[in-house]
């Protein structure tokens, strides 16, 4: 066989692989931000609408915007931080919250499960106490996140959160635990995804509980700022006695894996 002839299969034969090596590449799945234990670059903007059990009338606005990024040498750890920007029930004009930074790390990771903890400091900076917590605040987290044959996943998780200061102004103190049970189903199309996210809370200083349902619907959009974009919505319904809402809506536009 001639060196041309040779020239002349090797050719198409290289084309072919090549060809083959993009589109299994374009086929991957895009990291939508629905698996708690895979860390990436994101940024977030949202609006929530809250509807306050306390009377028809009354209700809450909040604009937030947060950044998260991940570091380490496997990428197993997270930085994130939130800006809010919020009205109160009484008081229908904007100011900043509560700022703050969260940082997530993931400890244990295989194809069947992941282990995983989170540490957020909310610090006292907003300018009134309608939308603030009027002292410094901690909240810890732990959960198990399950990858289930399907392709779904189920992870639940514990949720700590408590004052740093002895309470607030009106001698309020912060002490709640949640138990949420975070799963996300698998659709066919990729483009698309669906979160559930039910959850049971208890302050310990109140005596006083309630249950929560969020859904959170999205969509991927395409790329944008160097990264994959999408739009989602997020209704919620809370139900118990002493609920702090009757619902909430949000809606964001989120750029992740830039």
């Amino acid at each position: 066989m001639s060196r041309h002839t040779s020239f002349k299969i090797a050719m198409p034969l290289l084309a072919t692989a090549f060809a083959t090596q993009i589109q299994a590449q374009d086929t991957q799945p895009v990291n939508n931000g629905t698996n708690p234990t895979l860390l990436t670059t994101r940024a977030t903007l949202t609006y929530q609408y809250n509807r306050v059990n306390a009377g028809p009338s009354l209700n809450t606005d909040v604009f937030e915007a947060s950044v998260s990024a991940p570091f380490g040498p496997t990428r197993d750890m997270a930085l994130e931080f939130t800006l809010p920007y919020a009205n109160g029930p009484f008081d229908s004009s904007f100011d900043t919250g509560d700022i703050s930074l969260k940082f997530i790390h993931v400890t244990d990771l295989n194809a069947r499960r992941g282990l995983a903890y989170s540490v957020e400091y909310f610090a006292d900076t907003a300018s009134r106490p309608d939308i603030g917590n009027g002292e410094d605040v901690l909240e810890v987290s732990a959960f198990y996140a399950a990858f289930l044959q399907n392709g779904n996943i189920f992870a639940p998780a514990i949720v700590q959160t408590m004052g740093l200061d002895g309470g607030n102004a009106a001698g309020n103190k912060i002490n709640r635990t949640a138990l949420d049970f975070y799963y996300v189903p698998r659709l066919e199309d990729p483009k698309y995804f669906i979160t559930l996210d039910p959850s049971l809370s208890y302050d310990w200083e109140t005596d006083k509980g309630f249950a929560g349902l969020q859904v959170t619907l999205g969509m991927i959009t395409g790329k944008a700022f160097g990264g994959d974009a999408q739009v989602f919505v997020k209704p919620g319904i809370y139900a118990g006695e002493d609920r702090p809402l009757d619902f909430s809506f949000q809606v964001g536009f989120r750029v992740l894996n830039f």
